[in-house]
């Protein structure tokens, strides 16, 4: 019966397994364990992704009238031929990507769907809740630097508030 000797030839010591010559084991997916559920395996260049879900509120049709566009399966690399699985398990009507992600206030399945809008406008609607933001927060320094009369205050206890702090967006 022949043993499989591991010693280092040049010192004579029981190599490791981590100091061994041998091509790293390959790894496979992570079945059962953590993994993000609106991942995108493929971004698309000039276009900010996002999942919106559909609450029937009418919020996917306001975004598709200034200018959102459903993502399809082929633009991201979900297409039929790819080895990803089908996106959807009923394989929607439409080539767009979508997720359920839980339940409406009827308990019929809600649906995410990806939309993509132009890098420039994504741009400028954050731009437009960082002010909305702003506002608040100048509001509130106001008020700080000088108090409404009725204004509940403590004895002892003087509003301090840091002038200079701002927050980045």
């Amino acid at each position: 019966m022949a043993t499989i000797d591991n010693r280092d030839k040049a010192t004579g010591q029981i190599a490791r397994d981590s100091a061994r010559k041998e091509a790293p084991r390959e790894r496979t997916a992570n079945f059962g364990g953590p993994r993000l559920k609106l991942s995108v395996p493929k971004q698309i260049p000039g276009f900010h992704l996002f999942f919106q879900n559909d609450d029937d509120d009418g919020v996917i049709e306001q975004l598709l009238d200034e200018g959102f566009s459903f993502v399809t399966k082929s633009e991201v690399g979900m297409g039929r031929g790819t080895n990803s699985q089908a996106i959807v398990a009923d394989d929607d009507v439409t080539d767009r990507v979508s997720r359920f992600v839980g339940k409406k206030a009827d308990g019929s399945a809600m649906r995410a769907y990806l939309l993509k809008c132009p890098q420039e406008l994504w741009d400028e609607r954050m731009l437009s809740s960082g002010a909305q933001a702003d506002a608040w927060e100048e509001s509130i320094k106001a008020e700080q630097r000088d108090p409404s009369p009725g204004r509940y205050l403590p004895n002892g206890v003087t509003p301090a508030l840091n002038p200079n702090y701002r927050k980045e967006y």
